[in-house]
């Protein structure tokens, strides 16, 4: 069955509007963020259950029940691939990637869905600019992170990105063109739009404690080393409640420099966490990588 999130998101707004409340009055009586609603409301988002649930008691409407007149044909199915992208380039396999960008046009080939189709294309232009990047052609990738959040946002260029509401994908895409800003020596851009997407994303987001772990390295560089440790506390914060624990060894060993260079003892805490929870998570050459940067940087030595 095709999906119209917009239409979705529009009866959602006029049921709101018909019952005299603002965004942040639904907020206040629900908890859910106002950005939430908002993207919701755009069709922005696929709405989480537990969203809908919240929604559905000032609504005084089962939306979930609603929901699946909109929903998108298999969706999993796409869920379950973007986890696979996600999970190869956190363990920096991006030369098997290939496998995932056929599947995917395969499935652009065979999928009617407009929504869908945007989602799909916007992840293999995705790839593409990973590629570019790991290989040091980073305008190349940056141009492709740009094509790739105007297919679903037309008009966005680099001087007026504060100005649209995003999904998790193009927050994705966003937080991508910072880090290829950083390596084409834009520095302004790279803390400003790390900054603007971390605001902007829900607490309970899966790329929350990326956007923090990004965010905390960057005020590692510019020696803020107080805000780079609040940062990496509400990353680690949110990927154990959210159970999305791959990125804690990453988290941990960031949070355990920022320490050291503070001259806080709890960095070794931090560093053998670190350590333990790459091992745990089968991540034996990153596990060797901060093992040795322990010893050789840091003069601490874990047996």
């Amino acid at each position: 069955m095709d999906s119209h999130l917009k239409y979705f998101g529009k009866e959602l707004k006029i049921m709101r509007q018909n019952l005299f409340f603002t965004q942040y009055e639904v907020s206040v009586l629900t908890g859910i963020n106002v950005e939430t609603l908002s993207r919701v409301e755009l069709g922005k988002v696929i709405p989480k259950f537990e969203t809908l649930e919240f929604l559905s008691i000032p609504y005084k409407k089962d939306l979930n029940s609603l929901f699946l007149e909109y929903r998108v044909d298999n969706y999993n199915r796409f869920c379950e691939l973007r986890n696979r992208i996600e999970a190869k380039i956190d363990n920096d396999k991006i030369q098997s990637l290939d496998i995932e960008l056929r599947e995917l046009n395969h499935y652009l080939i065979h999928t009617k869905n407009l929504f869908y189709r945007n989602l799909i294309t916007q992840l293999i232009l995705f790839i593409k600019s990973i590629t570019l990047y790991k290989n040091n052609k980073n305008q190349g990738a940056l141009n492709k992170l740009i094509e790739a959040i105007q297919i679903t946002t037309p008009t966005f260029n680099m001087d007026n990105y504060k100005s649209f509401i995003y999904s998790t994908m193009e927050i994705r895409i966003l937080m991508n063109i910072s880090l290829t800003c950083n390596k084409l020596s834009d520095k302004k851009n790279y803390l400003e739009i790390l900054e603007f997407c971390t605001k902007r994303t829900d607490f309970s987001d899966p790329i929350y404690p990326k956007l923090c772990y990004n965010l905390a390295g960057a005020y590692i560089r510019e020696k803020h080393l107080e805000k780079s440790i609040k940062y990496y506390n509400l990353a680690i914060k949110s990927a154990r409640e959210n159970r999305n624990l791959n990125i804690l060894d990453l988290l941990y060993y960031g949070k355990g420099i920022a320490e050291f260079k503070l001259h806080k003892k709890e960095h070794v805490d931090s560093f053998y966490k670190a350590i333990v929870l790459s091992e745990a998570f089968g991540k034996d050459n990153l596990k060797e990588t901060m093992t040795n940067n322990c010893q050789e940087l840091f003069g601490i030595e874990f047996n």
